[in-house]
Formats: C-alpha cells, structure tokens, sequence
C-alpha cells in the first residue's frame, strides 16, 4: 500500500542533519544522493498520481456509466463459461508431461503390447485395468482363523462371479468373462493365499515370509505375525483383479463391468471384516468428486466476508448519512464478478478447471476485500475537507489508494505470472485462473467501488439516507423535533468532518495497542527477542524440510478411495516391478554383451533398495536351459524354440521382420519398500544413472516413474520458481520506492516472511509438494505487501525524529494493513471445514504468511524502522520553499549545502508560485 500526503507528487525529499561535522564534500555528495533518491522516488509517482488524479475527475463526472459498463464487460469476458470443463486426468495435473518416463513407456506400448492371454502384471507399462480389494479382520483377528476365512473367500467369489454386467440387456458378463488371462486361467494377484494348499501350510506354519514359492507375500498380506521367517497370522490381505484391455473387444466392457463392481461394492456389507476397495481410475474419479465437494464453502465464505466488511466499514456510532457499509459489501462483490471474466477467459481458451484451482475463489475474496480497506482509506482522508468539491475529493481519494492498489495487485499478477512459467500444469492452471482474477478486481475496485463512492458522496452532501435515500436531518434537530430515541437512532446523521469519525473499532483499538507495543520499551525489547526466536527456529524448520505427495493428499478425507490409500501406505511396503529395457538390436549371441547385460543386472542387485533374491530374467534363463549350444545365428533358432517350449517370455522378446534378430527385449527385477518420496527419487536416479552408464542401448522403466519424476525437481522447482518471484518483487520496490535502505529493508522483512513460512510448514504436518508449492508462490507476492505498505508509509511522514514518524507510518497505514490481513484470515478460515488436503494445506500456508506478514507489517518493522530508519524526509511543497529560505539564513546550516540553495536563489525568488519554485530549486540542484 503506498500513500501520497496531499502535494507529494511535487514534493523534494531534504535530508535532516543532527550533526554538522561533516567536510564540505561528504555533505555535498549526500545532498546529490537525496535529491538523486528524490527524483526517482517521485518520477513514477508523479506521473501515476496524476493519471489517476486525471481518472478520479472523470469517475466525478460519469459513476453510473462506468459502473454499469464495467459489470457489462465482466459478462462479456464472461461469457466462455459455456465452454467451462473440469479436468479430471491425473496425469495431466500432477505429472510432468513430456518427461523420460513419459517417452519410456510410449515406447513400451508400442513395442510391447499386452497379449491377450499371456497377461503378466509386472511386465505391464501402466497399471493396467482392474479392481482392488484390502480386506481387513475385525478385532484384530487372524485373517485365515474360519469365520474370517469363509468370510474372505465369500468375497472373492462375489467379486468373481456376482457382479454382472448386462450388455444392452442381452448379454452377460462377469468377471470371469472379461479378466485378463495366463495360461487360460484369470489373473487375480494375491489369489495364491485362497489355495488350500496355502491355508494349510499357514496352519501348520510352514509359509515362508516374504517370499514363498516365488511370490512376495509383504505385498499381499499384511499386519503379520512372522517368527522365524515363517508367517503366524496376518490381519489384513489384499486382492487386485485384472480385466482385459484388447480394444477391439473387451475395453470397453471391461470398463463397464469396473462401474458395477463399483456400485456393488459401495453398498456391500460385512459382518467379519471390513472391506475397502480401488479400481484402476479411482484416482480421477476422486478429484472429480473433490473439485466440487467443497463447493458449499464458498458461499458460507462468501457470506462471512460479507458480515466482516459490513463491521469494520461501520463507524463507532450509527450514523445513516456516513455509513460505509454498503461500499463495504460493493467491495466484497468486486471481487466476486472479477471470477466470472476469470473463467470466462481461461474456458475461452480452451483451459480446463482443475481441482487445485478450487482454492482460488478464497483468494480472490481476500484479495479483493484488502484493495477496497485501501481505496476506503484514501477516502477517509478527505474527510476533514468539508467545502471540497467531489471532483476533488475524488481526485485525491484515488492519487492516494489508486496507486498503492496498483503496486499490490501488480507484485500478485507477477507472482501469478512467474508460477505460470512451472514445469506442472496444475500450478500453472491455478496461476493462469488466479492472475485474471486478480488483474479484474483490481479493475473491478476502480471502475465498480471508486464510482460508488462518488455516488456515496453525493447522497451525503444532500443528507440521504444510506438506506431509504430519504433526505434526513441531524441528530439534534431531530431531538428538538420530538423524536423517539428509536427514529433518531434510525435515521438521524450528520457529514463527517474527520477521518476518525469514519474508522471502526476494527482500525481504531488495533492501531492503539500496536503503537504501544511499538514505542514501549519494554515491550520493543521482548518483541526482538521473541524475533530472534523466530528466527532461529525457521531456521531449523527449514533444515528438516522433506518433499512428500501421497495419493491420499488428492483425496476427500473420510472417502473410500482416502481409507484405501491410507491402508495401504500403513500397512504395505511399495515393492515394485521394474523393467530393464533394450530398445534396439544388440547382439545377444557374443559372449562380452551377454557379459555386459549381466553386469547391470549385478550392479542393479547389489544395491540395498533391488531386492537379489527374485528375477524374470530371459536371457539367463535361456542361457541356463542351453547354454551349451547358443553361438552364431545358432542363438536365434534355439531362443525362439526355448520361448514357445516355455511359454513364459513371449511377452518379453521381440524379433525382427526376418526372425533372424532380437530388436527389443526386456529384464524383470523387483525393488524392495520404496514408500517415501525420498527413496523413490533415489531410486529413480540410480537406475537411470545405471543404464546410461551400461554402454547399451537400454533404459530401466517401472510405472510409477511417470509418477516419481517430479520428485527430482520439485523442490529445485520451488526454490527456483520462488526466487523468481523474489527478484521480482525486489524489481518493483526499486521502482516504487527507490531508497537503498528502505529497498534492504523491504526485501530483508520479505525474505524472513519466507523464511517463517517455510520453516513452520513441518509444525503444521506439511511438506513441499505440487499442492503446496502453488501456495508458497503465492506466499511472495503476500509477503511483500505488508512490509512495503509500511515503509512508504514511514517516507511519506513528514515528522522528523524517526519515533515521530513511525508513529504517523502506524497511524496512516496500520489501519488498513491490520484489517486486510484480518480479512484475508477470515475469508479463508472456512477452508478449515474441509476434508480435502488441498483445502486444509492452502488455509495453512496462507494463514502463516498472513500472520508473519502482519507481524513483520505493523510490528517489527516500526521497531526496526525506528532504530535504523532512513533520515530522507519529505516535505509538503507549500512548506519547500520557507525551509530552503531558513537553511539560507540559518547559522547552524551545513556547509556544503550553502552553495546548492545559493546557486538557484537569483531565479528563484519567494514571489513565484510554490510549485515553480520547487521546480525551480531542483532544478539548480541538479545543475550543481
């Protein structure tokens, strides 16, 4: 928030000297910095302040047409909501596109499609088609005791041979006509513990944990009981079942069967167990669901701002002439018509509404309320000049707020703007919806609310009711009248004079205890320690910062798919299938490639996170079966025997038009538990350092790939993205308020909010991750504005001492700062009331930079500000010209200034205009 006193567009900035012994040529150089500092400071100033001043004389003129043609363009721009399309594919969202995994498993499809009755889990190049059951023992009971296990196998066969998808009402199906099948048989993974063989052994406790019999029971069973390497009991087990994806037949009823499968299941009932369920495109699902579960939010949010902005736009008394609240609730629907151009334009373009967009409305609320407490202010401030004009008023009004709502808005759209520039979608869907919205409510406070205001002041000067319009008297004449208490109370109001008059108890009481706790010095002193404090512990938040994103986070909380994702993150270890992939011919017939595809197996092996005790390995199992006569094109005629003999690696191997080569074949080994984020970028890049290292034409590809690729970047990504921004922001508080120290102090007070932010989001139970990156860049543009507004504050006082002017800084400024972080706070503390993470993670982020900001804004900074704030003052124009005489003839005056008054004082007499003679001595200061 920037604020003009009356004539600062012309105004000189002179330094006040306490001491004056200082050599000629030291004070000569700090009079040529200030008035450097000065014309800079006051180049754009003037230039806005005087376009705005120009735009408050029209707005006088014309408030009703520039209302209702404003409302009409939000429509117009609005009108691409027809257009408007949630997007629901996770993977466009939340993935990065175009990535190595991407093209990795681009290339498997087209190389490797899925056989129709060869099918093998692990050798596919996504997660294929299918649901999923965990099945959970009530009362901790084991899984395979009888009355759970007849439970159990109760479910399997529901889920086999009951859910029946009817085809246009003549055909059936079950599962058993759509699963995906090996050998004839369908593929249910984890179906091994349903064998009787199985249920004996774990009687007798002779089945072997992890592995048994080539199968890796951790993944299917869990919350076990293990002795010796032998399984007790498990609690829970989990079952996922295969469909086929042929395209030219069963895809599309297989996915038809998956939706009866899911209505079936939603209203199953139990009696020994509990059941969750998955199935292969829940994920979508959900967030379609949480794009719009949260809806009923907004207006209760909507509302409550509504209440808020009536409060603090009240007086202290009823008065029914002065009463601000109706503009306060014109300042709440500015904010609410800039979202319909917002998604009028993006559903335009083309851009589809993704679900982390679901926050943006709260923002804007807040944002919006915050840019009508500053245009208000501006306002307020003309109140003590009762015979001013309107045009004039307005006029003022806006060379004061018109700027200071354009600094905010411009540091948010370029905060916006730098995170459209992200590698993830989802952060630049949010950024794209979220700039548009802020650029139309800016717009929006100075063609909807500054015209308002116009027509607000005239129905004051013909003493209007603020409700009625009747025309109303004061309150004394009406109690001359004979009135009731009651109709004076009512109707009775009188023009306001003073800006104290206008403030509520919202701006008044908080400004009084802050300019306490400011100039106490008591108080200062246990405000900088507790400073330090913080500090210290951001510091040490910063340092255990990790990147997490669960699946979960996605999720409604309390849903089926929420409990699914959480059972399994408890209880399973994420042991994953990954392919060793050689994309072009190599010659498998020499004995050194043979060599060389051993040694990155071996390699891949003997690091902790690759499980060296299971493989599908084609190549060693060929060379184990017949070893002794593979040489030459021999290799080839034996390998193709051994496939069809086996029948096991048909999926793996793919020959050449003439047979007589190998063009692309493929390696199975299996990862142990790589559940936290940490592990799968860690294994991820090994992998990949791996096969680039091999000196073979290969790459190593597991479905999840596609999923973990963010986590190499996604905190590089965040700081890098943050910086930006940063820098951004450090460019325009050079612009607006080109003073080195108030610059140092500014971005100093920005980079410790950061530094709060990012420190206290472990407190919180957060992380970095795709959801909470979009509000930490949202946290710079936030943390900017408090700490500016107060320091432009603090330049435009025209007190001396730097108490006196901290304190004029608080009064002028702490207002509007206090309230429109108040607000911001209030408009999002319905997101509290959510389930959804994405919700809950955006209140808490944005809470913290608000309260740090505000902190940083009315508190610390005029502590700091009144130890080390610059001496540069400025000095109301009418006032330039008497000074200047005074250090002429004054005694006590610093040398080196003599000379620089003196040179200009033969053009510039006390007889010309004071603007002219400003410009006059400028003028010869800069020639000297």
């Amino acid at each position: 928030m920037l604020y003009h006193k009356k004539y600062f567009t012309d105004n000189i900035i002179i330094s006040q000297r306490k001491t004056f012994s200082r050599t000629n040529e030291d004070g000569k150089c700090d009079i040529m910095a200030c008035m450097f500092f000065s014309r800079c400071y006051t180049a754009h100033d003037r230039r806005l302040a005087s376009f705005f001043g120009r735009y408050g004389r029209l707005i006088a003129k014309y408030p009703w047409h520039i209302v209702i043609l404003s409302i009409l363009i939000n429509f117009l721009f609005g009108v691409g909501i027809i257009n408007f399309e949630l997007e629901t594919n996770i993977e466009k969202q939340y993935f990065l596109e175009n990535s190595q995994a991407f093209k990795d498993r681009e290339f498997l499809r087209t190389h490797f499609p899925s056989s129709e009755n060869d099918f093998h889990a692990y050798s596919l190049p996504d997660y294929g088609c299918f649901v999923e059951v965990i099945i959970k023992s009530k009362k901790g009971r084991n899984i395979f005791e009888k009355p759970v296990l007849s439970e159990f196998i109760n479910i399997n066969n529901l889920i086999r041979n009951d859910i029946v998808l009817k085809d246009d009402n003549i055909s059936t199906y079950t599962f058993e006509d759509l699963c995906a099948k090996n050998n004839k048989r369908c593929v249910v993974f984890g179906e091994e513990v349903l064998h009787s063989g199985f249920v004996s052994n774990m009687a007798s406790q002779n089945v072997t944990y992890p592995l048994y019999n080539n199968i890796l029971l951790s993944s299917i069973l869990a919350q076990t009981s293990v002795k010796n390497s032998h399984v007790i009991s498990a609690n829970m087990v989990r079952l996922r079942y295969f469909l086929s994806q042929n395209p030219n037949s069963t895809d599309r009823l297989s996915k038809l069967w998956v939706k009866e499968f899911i209505n079936y299941m939603e209203n199953f009932k139990t009696n020994e167990t509990s059941v969750v369920f998955m199935y292969y495109n829940a994920m979508e699902d959900e967030i379609q669901k949480s794009a719009m579960a949260e809806a009923h939010l907004f207006p209760l949010t909507l509302l409550l701002m509504i209440v808020y902005a009536s409060i603090a736009t009240a007086g202290k008394r009823i008065d029914c002439i002065h009463d601000l609240q109706n503009l306060g609730r014109i300042g709440v629907f500015c904010a609410l018509l800039s979202l319909v151009p917002a998604v009028g334009i993006a559903s335009a373009f083309g851009v589809r509404f993704m679900n982390s967009a679901a926050t943006m409305p709260f923002l804007i609320i807040g944002i919006g309320i915050n840019d009508m407490f500053i245009i208000m202010s501006g306002y307020a401030e003309t109140m003590d000049k009762d015979k001013m004009t309107i045009d004039e008023r307005m006029k003022r009004t806006l060379m004061t707020s018109g700027l200071a709502i354009t600094v905010t808005s411009l540091t948010d759209v370029l905060t916006f703007s730098i995170g459209y520039t992200s590698e993830f979608n989802t952060i630049k869907n949010f950024c794209l919806y979220a700039g548009i919205a802020v650029f139309f409510c800016y717009l929006n406070q100075l063609t909807i609310l500054a015209p308002c205001l116009v027509i607000h002041q005239r129905r004051i000067d013909r003493m209007k009711h603020s409700y009625t319009c009747h025309v109303t008297k004061p309150r004394k004449q009406l109690r001359k009248e004979g009135r009731s208490s009651c109709y004076v109370t009512c109707c009775s109001g009188e023009k306001p004079v003073s800006r104290s008059e206008t403030e509520s108890i919202l701006e008044t009481y908080p400004k009084r205890v802050v300019q306490f706790l400011v100039h106490n010095k008591i108080s200062r002193l246990v405000i900088l320690a507790v400073y330090a404090s913080y500090i210290t512990f951001s510091i040490l938040g910063v340092q255990s910062i990790q990147q997490s994103t669960k699946f979960s986070d996605l999720a409604i909380e309390g849903s089926n798919y929420y409990t699914a994702n959480v059972w399994e993150y408890d209880n399973y270890p994420l042991e994953l299938p990954f392919q060793i992939v050689f994309t072009e011919p190599v010659n498998y017939e020499k004995i050194e490639i043979r060599e060389s595809i051993d040694e990155i197996v071996k390699k891949l092996k003997n690091n902790s996170l690759v499980r060296n005790d299971f493989e599908v390995n084609w190549l060693s199992s060929f060379i184990q079966y017949d070893g002794d006569n593979i040489h030459g094109k021999n290799f080839y005629t034996r390998l193709k025997r051994f496939v069809n003999m086996t029948n096991a690696f048909k999926n793996d191997i793919v020959y050449s038009d003439d047979g007589e080569s190998v063009i692309a074949s493929r390696i199975y080994l299996f990862s142990r538990n790589v559940r936290t984020t940490e592990l799968q970028a860690e294994f991820l890049l090994y992998v990949r350092a791996i096969a680039e290292s091999s000196g073979l034409p290969c790459i190593i590809y597991a479905p999840i790939f596609v999923f973990c690729e963010q986590y190499i970047v996604l905190i590089s990504s965040t700081l890098q993205t943050v910086g930006f921004a940063v820098t951004a922001m450090f460019i325009v508080t050079c612009i607006f308020m080109p003073h080195p120290s108030i610059v140092l102090i500014v971005t100093t007070s920005m980079i410790s909010i950061l530094l709060g932010v990012f420190g206290f989001l472990k407190l919180w139970g957060l992380d970095i991750s795709v959801v909470t990156m979009i509000e930490l860049i949202i946290s710079v543009g936030f943390s900017v504005d408090f700490s500016a507004h107060i320091c432009h504050a603090y330049l435009s006082s025209t007190s001396r001492d730097k108490q006196s002017r901290v304190r004029e800084a608080i009064e002028l400024a702490g207002g509007p700062i206090i309230n429109g972080g108040l607000s911001t706070i209030v408009g999002l503390s319905m997101l509290l009331l959510s389930k959804s993470f994405i919700f809950q993670s955006f209140f808490k982020v944005l809470f913290l930079v608000v309260a740090f900001g505000l902190l940083h804004g009315v508190i610390i900074l005029p502590i700091i500000l009144s130890f080390i704030g610059p001496k540069v003052r400025i000095l109301p124009e009418g006032k330039a010209n008497v000074i200047i005489q005074s250090l002429i003839y004054n005694k006590t005056v610093e040398p080196a200034l003599k000379p620089l008054i003196l040179s200009t004082e033969g053009n510039c007499d006390d007889s010309i205009e004071p603007r002219k003679h400003v410009k006059c001595v400028q003028n010869g200061l800069d020639r000297t």
